[in-house]
């Protein structure tokens, strides 16, 4: 087995169930649960590309607008933080989609291994694997046997 990083989990999560055709299309069907994972993670990535756009652009306000010395409402004030601003507001909304979309999750069973293993795959994401290195090893481990196990003919 290859390794799986959460950079892999997070990319596997959304491309998988959502393919428009052949089994994929066919276990999104029979398993709903697989949708809101895909949603969850395309909501991650695309929290993740709104974080380090923020920080490319704080940056250049730094190096360009000398934003690092302005007040709160100085910078809120400037025309160029704006567009901070509102990238802020749109990884809150995010972050906010993320929340709804856990607690729906959580009142859905999966109806197959590959579902139960898009619904790790959302925790594999969510916590951090610096806190408990071995267990989310495991946890990696476990996505890749149902992801085998749900590819195996019944």
């Amino acid at each position: 087995m290859g390794r799986l990083s959460r950079r892999k989990v997070v990319a596997g999560l959304g491309a998988t169930p959502l393919v428009a055709s052949g089994k994929a299309r066919m276990a999104a069907e029979a398993d709903p649960v697989l949708v809101l994972c895909a949603h969850y993670g395309d909501l991650e990535r695309r929290q993740e590309q709104l974080m380090r756009q923020w920080g490319d652009y704080e940056a250049w306000l730094g190096a360009h607008c000398n934003w690092y010395e302005l007040s709160h409402s100085e910078q809120r004030a400037l025309p160029e933080g704006k567009k901070l601003y509102a990238i802020d507001e749109a990884i809150e909304r995010c972050i906010k989609e993320s929340a709804q979309l856990l607690r729906r999750l959580r009142s859905l069973p999966a109806l197959t291994p590959a579902g139960a293993a898009a619904k790790l795959s959302v925790i594999a994401i969510a916590i951090d694997p610096a806190d408990y290195p071995s267990a989310y090893r495991l946890l990696l481990s476990t996505i890749a046997d149902l992801n085998v196990l749900s590819r195996k003919p019944r």
